[in-house]
């Protein structure tokens, strides 16, 4: 028989002895490019926006290693302030997502759905509110949403929400999405 606690342990292990691990080392490999007296200006600079990027993944494979590794129950809504503080450290959450597997899903769903906010759309603020029923996103950037932008990030969307019973619609003139909620979860 399995043993969950032992299970997830494995898995951060993995991830960090693995992925974690790879991905400093691209980062020390884009930063000796960043650094070579040959390279431009111009390349310099993307280096550098690859650099954040790959620093960011960095921080969120952490975050999912550390939450592995806790057994301490969670509070979601305070891991999704955390999971969203270095885009929107001034998001505005009302309400609270539920302590269940759900919850960790949801979370990651919001952080997508922010990310692309962010990216696509220019965001500098985002608003969630949620209850029983449904999470209502918005953001106040240029963007628009729209299906053939990113299309696997918002597939994982709908598999996440899938997975939990949920669905997602999107409003592109009132830049909102709203996940409908099943009650179970």
């Amino acid at each position: 028989m399995l043993d969950i606690d032992d299970e997830r342990a494995r898995i951060a292990r993995e991830l960090h002895d693995g992925v974690a691990q790879d991905l400093i080392a691209m980062g020390y490999l884009i930063d000796n490019a960043i650094g070579r007296s040959g390279t431009s200006k111009e390349s310099r600079s993307e280096l550098r926006s690859i650099r954040s990027e790959i620093t960011r993944i960095n921080e969120n494979l952490r975050e999912e290693i550390f939450s592995l590794r806790s057994k301490r129950p969670l509070n979601m809504t305070d891991s999704l302030k955390m999971a969203l503080e270095n885009l929107f450290p001034n998001a505005d959450i009302k309400g609270s997502l539920p302590a269940t597997q759900a919850g960790i899903e949801l979370i990651k769903v919001i952080k997508e759905l922010s990310f692309n906010a962010f990216r696509h759309g220019s965001a500098t603020n985002i608003s969630i509110t949620i209850s029983e029923s449904e999470i209502l996103f918005s953001d106040d950037g240029i963007g628009r949403f729209d299906e053939e932008i990113d299309r696997f990030g918002l597939k994982g969307i709908r598999e996440r929400l899938h997975k939990i019973r949920a669905t997602i619609e999107f409003d592109s003139p009132t830049k909102t999405a709203k996940i409908s909620l099943d009650p179970q979860c």
